[in-house]
């Protein structure tokens, strides 16, 4: 498809790693986009691989590779390269930090360099942005991740068009929300102390979002970011249909995203959606929402009690153990 000559209203954001070959699949994406981003409006953060979890799996260093390939597609655009790797959670509130501070930054698109973009992922974007501005409650929206709380609590089958979203894949976010959900991130990022995931102090993670009320065993910046949403009362709406592929089989972990089973998906038109068809999906989003939240902690409520018997388990054999051993020497 060829670009309509459109250029996006909103400033775009991406973070880049250690992966020259999704770099070039995913900007590939981007060139054929039916509403092309604007290189003078857009930052690349290539965060970097001293300390990362490459560094330690010892899998080559090429962030070079991605520097010459953003050049190559993106030669207006600002690049920030750190020396030292700062992590996903780091490099994305960094990222929209900048991007935030350009002007007509109302909203920011933020993208990750292990996707392929459906040719009208932008499109798409911008057409939700203005759609949300139905709600005050709407501060981020994508055409991706479905909730996966829907694997336990699917949606009603007459459902359509706008459904509750998570992750950070490929969204955009209102500036008013990042501000106010800052000081609560700003908490997150030092307790992570610039550690990579596979070497982040879980404990202290989890007592820093625990005393802001965000409960994340895992301490995973995704995890976080979705349980502010709730935290501040607002809503993440994606799109009926998944708009892109997700590429990302290297990476810190081997989570891969569940495909969720959403009604009228194969029939889905995100761009003939109107803002009275987002008003009146309203109230059901919320409900949802309230919903999913509940499943959540019913969940962690599930793992703390399993693991606590765990625990007592353990100590009713051990305390049975030591038991047989001081009868058998006291024989």
């Amino acid at each position: 498809m060829v670009n309509s000559g459109s250029i996006a209203t909103w400033p775009v954001g991406i973070r880049l790693f250690n992966r020259p070959d999704y770099t070039r699949k995913f900007l590939e994406s981007l060139k054929t986009q039916t509403v092309a981003i604007d290189p003078k409006r857009t930052i690349c953060f290539i965060d970097g691989y001293p300390k990362s979890s490459d560094y330690f799996l010892k899998v080559p260093d090429r962030t070079q590779e991605v520097a010459d390939i953003v050049k190559e597609y993106l030669p207006e655009a600002r690049v920030i390269r750190v020396e030292r790797n700062v992590g996903l959670a780091k490099a994305l509130y960094t990222l929209q930090g900048e991007v935030f501070t350009l002007e007509r930054s109302d909203w920011g698109i933020f993208l990750e360099d292990d996707l392929v973009l459906d040719d009208t992922y932008i499109e798409v974007l911008e057409h939700l942005i203005d759609l949300a501005a139905v709600s005050e409650k709407i501060v981020k929206v994508a055409a991706c991740q479905f909730h996966m709380g829907y694997q336990k609590l699917p949606p009603a089958p007459e459902r359509k068009n706008f459904f509750i979203g998570q992750g950070t894949q490929a969204f955009a976010e209102k500036k008013t929300y990042f501000q106010e959900r800052s000081s609560v991130t700003t908490s997150y990022l030092e307790a992570l102390n610039g550690s990579s995931y596979l070497h982040k102090n879980r404990e202290q993670v989890f007592a820093a979002l625990a005393a802001h009320g965000i409960f994340n065993f895992m301490g995973n910046n995704d995890g976080a970011l979705d349980q502010m949403i709730g935290l501040f009362g607002k809503l993440h709406v994606v799109a009926g249909k998944q708009l892109l592929q997700d590429i990302g089989i290297q990476g810190e972990t081997s989570f891969r995203y569940p495909e969720i089973q959403i009604p009228h998906v194969e029939g889905a038109k995100p761009l003939a959606t109107t803002a009275d068809d987002l008003t009146s999906a309203l109230p059901e989003l919320e409900r949802e929402f309230a919903s999913l939240q509940r499943q959540y902690f019913s969940d962690i409520w599930q793992v703390y009690r399993r693991a606590d018997s765990v625990q007592h388990t353990i100590r009713f054999i051990a305390q049975r153990t030591l038991q047989r051993i001081k009868a058998r020497f006291t024989r």
